[in-house]
C-alpha cells in the first residue's frame, strides 16, 4: 500500500490496490473461573509454620529463620503468622539452651 505523508485518516491508495476493510477487535469470553478470579480478593500467602510448625530439635529449618547475628526475624521476613511466629521465638529460645543453636555468633 503507498501511503503519502497525510494523516492515518487520508491514506491515499494506488489505482491497483482496494481499501482494506477495518479489522474489528472482538471481546474474549470470560468463563466463570476467570470472571471468579476477578471479583475475588487476592490470595492471601499460607503461613510456613502452619504446614510445618517449628520444633527445637529441627535446628537447619530455625537457622533460616536467625539472621547471621544469631537474631530471630520479624514475621515480615520469616512469612509466618502471629501464633507460629511466638512458637518460633519459643523453640529457638530452646535450642539455644540445649546448645544447638548459637546465642550470639562470634565475629
Amino acid at each position: 500500500m503507498a501511503v503519502t505523508r497525510k494523516l492515518k485518516s487520508q491514506i491515499v491508495l494506488s489505482k491497483k490496490e482496494t481499501p482494506v476493510e477495518e479489522v474489528v477487535v472482538l471481546e474474549k469470553k470470560t468463563t466463570k473461573s476467570e470472571a471468579k478470579m476477578e471479583n475475588s480478593a487476592p490470595v492471601k500467602k499460607k503461613c510456613a509454620g502452619c504446614k510445618n510448625p517449628p520444633k527445637y530439635w529441627d535446628a537447619s529449618s530455625l537457622r533460616r529463620s536467625l539472621s547471621d547475628r544469631g537474631r530471630i526475624y520479624p514475621r515480615t521476613r520469616t512469612g509466618y503468622c502471629a501464633k507460629h511466629q511466638r512458637q518460633l521465638a519459643q523453640e529457638v529460645k530452646r535450642a539455644r539452651h540445649l546448645a544447638l543453636l548459637p546465642f550470639t555468633v562470634k565475629v
